[in-house]
């Protein structure tokens, strides 16, 4: 299924907060500047305009500043009288550590301006012919390292109420946003405010809190786990001189048979508990961070060969060689999570073989068949994580081929059903890849088939509506590859119908909203290349709608910025193709501003900066249709120092090559990174000789 808006050639993050403290002589100037900086993406706080009759007041400002990025102090004579509510704002924010932004607005004695404030640099609006110029400057400044200061409010406010509770353990950060807050004090850039005392303490308990967790984890599992193998391995001594004394004293039969059944009975609980642990240890172990990988190795082979001490013991119980089997692919399921693709691999096969073992010695149980078609899954997972296509595509072929075998002796099993649509996407997405699109359109229209049957069956089943949805986009993706478009906007419309049924029963489930996002986004392709330009520009504006109520309702989501920035640069190409450049420089900067704060976010997100080169190169593809050669200039500059910066990170990406060309057809698929460099110096110099 699309995993989103896809752009064809070729975010958003949350508004700054910024609480604004200021004089009440000076409120005219800073509603003005409240204006301004909400125009410029900006969530201004204006402090006690936003509280309410009855409200204590002091408390919600005091909210205010602890949400707040910024603040921003309007410096004036008013302002800094003694005494006044706006001094007692830069007293809380400072004891908060936060970041402050001073303006002025009248020149105020130096010696009146409050000492967190005095040792700043000051942006001044005090000339009124400056005002956009300064408010420019004061935005700049503001996005300064946003990212970090965003993280010292959200980790200062959850120290506060981690004090408020007089350090309750229950507050305290847990895996991953543990790691997240260690990372983000040791990256704290020049001149950000250093996180307070209360805030570094938070961090520090909790680190300690986590430490304790692990231990008692890790050694009250393994303990467990050698008692229960202790316990499991005198059951079957027990057994076993059960079944002895039985053979010897046959004039005690009953006797030894009640014995040998408490023995049985015996063994069979600790078994169960020694499967219980082991499966808890791995599942335990996928959830620890900051835990080495080796100790992980170690703790993990050391429960693997206890067990396997076990089920030797008892070679001829095939229930316990079976948990044997699943203990090891559990054992994977935590080594690639952990990223160690070796160790998952070789574990998964030796499941996998003793899955074979046991389908060998009876072919007839079903559960073992299934069985062995997962481990045949999880192989090809590893496989093709590894870039082993050849290997993934056969073993993800081999449990299709299980499943439907099993699918013949029970037809109306609908989660087989299920499962065998799930193993023909996986083999249509192999062959994507390796570019065999008829034989991957196969496999994606079988699964397509199974699916339609099952909701024909069960029609108000949601997952199965989900599956069918998803099978839709498969199929149109490989239709749209094949140029095949009538085809394909079939397909996509199929898919919308589908999407609004999922929406409209689930409003609040965003991931169905987005699902329709998507849907509509397939459409406006496909009415693109039919050249039906006002339709496409609605399926887009469809598509736009729904992920301007996602980002409203999650602004820390940066998927769904990213996918709004794309919908506005499919909107740009097709103003563009309809002459109408004004309106497609607007929907291409509307795209960029999205992708300049996501960088912002995360500068070394690859992804995100080839994302903002191509926004850079529609916006000077239409610059030089408008004659602004100047501006065009600009823009493909930084456009080129962006595709440096990448090829320098890494030369051999020639998936990088063919997304850097953009539009520009002259450029073959895989064009070295000195060629794109070169497109781009000569574009720079073409429009530097018009310009003179």
């Amino acid at each position: 299924m699309t995993s989103g808006p896809v752009e064809r050639e070729g975010g958003r993050q949350p508004n700054t907060k910024v609480f604004i403290s200021y004089s009440r002589k000076d409120t005219a100037f800073a509603d003005r500047l409240d204006a301004a900086l909400k125009a410029r993406g900006f969530e201004p706080l204006i402090d006690r305009t936003d509280i309410y009759a009855f409200e204590e007041w002091w408390k919600r400002v005091e909210t205010l500043l602890g949400s707040a990025d910024t603040v921003v102090f309007v410096l004036s004579p008013d302002a800094v009288r003694p005494g006044t509510v706006a001094l007692k704002e830069v007293e809380f924010a400072a004891s908060l550590n936060k970041r402050f932004a001073p303006v002025v607005w009248h020149r105020v004695d130096d010696k009146l301006i409050p000492e967190p404030l005095a040792k700043l640099n000051f942006i001044f609006f005090d000339d009124e012919m400056q005002f956009e110029q300064r408010v420019d400057q004061l935005a700049e400044a503001l996005r300064t390292d946003i990212g970090w200061i965003r993280q010292h409010t959200d980790f200062g406010e959850q120290a506060r109420r981690w004090a408020q509770a007089k350090g309750a353990t229950g507050l305290l950060l847990r895996s991953p946003v543990l790691e997240e807050a260690e990372r983000w004090i040791a990256s704290r850039p020049p001149g950000a405010p250093t996180p307070t005392d209360q805030t570094q303490s938070f961090i520090r308990h909790s680190r300690q809190g986590a430490t304790r967790r692990r231990n008692v984890l890790t050694g009250s599992l393994a303990a467990g786990l050698v008692l229960a193998l202790a316990l499991a391995g005198l059951a079957y001594w027990q057994r076993g001189a059960a079944v002895e004394q039985r053979s010897i004293a046959q004039q005690n039969e009953a006797q030894a048979k009640t014995e040998r059944d408490n023995a049985t009975r015996n063994f069979k609980l600790a078994q169960k508990t020694a499967e219980s642990l082991v499966a808890d240890i791995a599942e335990g172990l996928r959830d620890v961070q900051g835990m080495r990988a080796e100790t992980v190795r170690k703790i993990l082979e050391t429960a693997r060969m206890t067990f396997e001490q076990l089920a030797a013991s008892a070679s001829d119980d095939l229930s316990l060689q079976r948990s044997r089997a699943v203990m090891l692919d559990t054992f994977g399921n935590t080594y690639r999570t952990l990223g160690d693709l070796d160790a998952a691999l070789r574990v998964y096969r030796d499941a996998r073989a003793i899955f074979e073992h046991l389908v060998n010695i009876d072919r007839s149980n079903t559960q073992w068949q299934r069985d062995l078609s997962i481990s045949y899954e999880y192989v090809g997972g590893v496989s093709e994580a590894q870039g082993k296509l050849d290997d993934a595509l056969s073993a993800y072929r081999d449990s299709l081929a299980i499943i439907a075998r099993l699918i013949e002796i029970e037809p109306s099993n609908s989660l087989w059903q299920r499962h065998i649509s799930v193993s023909y996407n996986k083999v249509g997405s192999i062959l994507v890849v390796q570019d065999k699109r008829d034989e991957a359109l196969d496999a994606y229209r079988n699964s397509l088939a199974i699916r339609e049957r099952l909701v024909a069956a069960e029609p108000n089943n949601a997952d199965w509506q989900h599956d069918l949805l998803a099978s839709y986009h498969n199929v149109g993706d490989v239709l749209e590859m094949q140029g095949k478009f009538d085809e394909a906007l079939k397909v996509y419309q199929d898919a919308v119908a589908v999407a609004k049924r999922l929406a409209g029963a689930d409003p609040g489930n965003t991931l169905w909203q987005r699902d329709l996002s998507v849907s509509y986004g397939n459409i406006g392709n496909m009415m693109k290349h039919q050249g039906k330009l006002d339709e496409a520009i609605e399926a887009y504006r469809n598509g736009i709608a729904i992920n301007e109520r996602l980002v409203a309702a999650d602004r820390s989501n940066t998927e769904w910025q990213r996918d709004l920035s794309i919908f506005y640069n499919h909107v740009g190409e097709v103003l563009e193709a309809q002459g109408k450049l004004d309106d497609a420089l607007k929907a291409y900067r509307d795209g960029i501003s999205i992708r300049e704060r996501l960088v912002a976010i995360d500068r070394n997100n690859a992804k995100w900066q080839r994302d903002l080169s191509y926004s850079d190169n529609k916006i000077g593809d239409v610059l030089v249709a408008q004659g602004k050669l100047d501006e065009a200039l600009q823009v493909y500059t930084e456009a080129f120092a962006i595709v440096k910066r990448l090829a320098a990170t890494n030369s051999n990406n020639t998936r990088w090559q063919r997304a850097l060309a953009l539009c520009h057809g002259n450029l073959a698929f895989n064009t070295q990174w000195k060629n794109e460099l070169a497109w781009y110096e000569q574009q720079i110099d073409r429009l530097q000789g018009q310009r003179k």
